[in-house]
């Protein structure tokens, strides 16, 4: 059974994830999906003169308000579900207190549920704000470092059409085992597992790459190595999950180019020419220090991204 948190603040863009989980598990029958709503903070003169009698008839009428607008929300991304298909019974809804911030609440909710995903909106009219970093979403980003966010932007996607970055570590496997777990069951997949090679991630003068093409030379043939051997081992466990194995592909790029955040740029362009509606990336990549929440490779991607689910994992 796979459990799906949906965080949902009424707009566009929430219900843009509701449709994403709906189409990427149309005909699913072991999918359960929990739409959570938060109440927004209290005003503060609601708490200040909470003994006054008006106070307390106008504080009622908000309290009764926003009630009314969570069981809105809740029923938007209900029938978008309902309509692809899902039954009532898998469907559940939360309302709750704002307690200390909309992201923390959100993960509280995840660690009580033990959800395998929490679907939101990348950018929101309501919680999440017009702009990504320093949102509430990058927010939940930072603190739910444990549990997979999956942040769901435009409209036409391809969600069954699966991008896998691979960084030049063993993460990749642990990646293809959750991608694994999340898809197993579903038709028509198609997921490519991707790497992108680049030995300097600085600039360097022509007279230093000059002096480094020997090493550089034995860098590649060793990263292509390795990673070809995590593929093999991620495919291996795909494919006990139960996916077929002609849905299962692996790509290796290598350019002498070694411009600043060319990685980025080669996941983002391959994401828009393959026309993939599902990005699966590593929240730290080679960078496992814990003062590094979000890798700097994973964080450009998930600003920069468009027409996508990505999935932090």
């Amino acid at each position: 059974m796979r459990n799906i948190l949906l965080a949902t603040d009424g707009s566009d863009h929430s219900l843009r994830g509701a449709q994403y989980v709906a189409d990427l598990y149309k005909g699913a029958t072991d999918v359960d999906v929990t739409i959570l709503t938060i109440s927004p903070t209290i005003p503060p003169i609601y708490r200040e003169e909470a003994h006054d009698p008006l106070i307390q008839k106008q504080f009622a009428a908000w309290k009764k308000k926003r009630e009314e607008e969570a069981e809105a929300y809740t029923d938007a991304s209900r029938k978008v579900l309902l309509k692809a298909g899902f039954k009532r019974s898998r469907i559940e809804s939360k309302y709750v207190k704002q307690l200390v911030g909309v992201a923390r609440d959100i993960t509280r909710e995840i660690d009580a549920g033990r959800f395998d995903a929490c679907v939101v909106g990348k950018k929101g009219l309501g919680w999440f704000g017009n702009m990504f970093l320093g949102s509430i979403t990058d927010k939940l980003l930072q603190i739910s470092e444990d549990h997979p966010i999956w942040l769901v932007e435009g409209k036409k996607r391809k969600s069954r059409k699966v991008l896998v970055a691979m960084d030049e570590t063993r993460s990749t496997v642990e990646l293809a085992r959750y991608v694994g777990t999340m898809l197993k069951g579903l038709e028509n997949l198609s997921i490519l597992f991707y790497h992108y090679c680049a030995p300097f991630t600085e600039n360097i003068s022509p007279e230093e790459r000059k002096k480094l093409k020997d090493l550089e030379k034995r860098a590649v043939e060793r990263e292509q190595l390795e990673m070809s051997h995590f593929f093999e081992d991620s495919k291996t466990l795909l494919l006990s999950l139960g996916i077929a194995e002609e849905s299962v592909t692996y790509e290796f790029q290598y350019d002498q180019s070694n411009r600043p955040k060319k990685v980025t740029q080669a996941i983002l362009d391959k994401l828009k020419k393959g026309g993939y509606g599902t990005l699966v990336i590593g929240r730290k990549g080679s960078t496992h220090a814990r003062e590094f929440r979000l890798g700097s490779v994973a964080g450009r991607t998930v600003n920069e991204a468009r027409d996508c689910a990505i999935w932090v994992v």
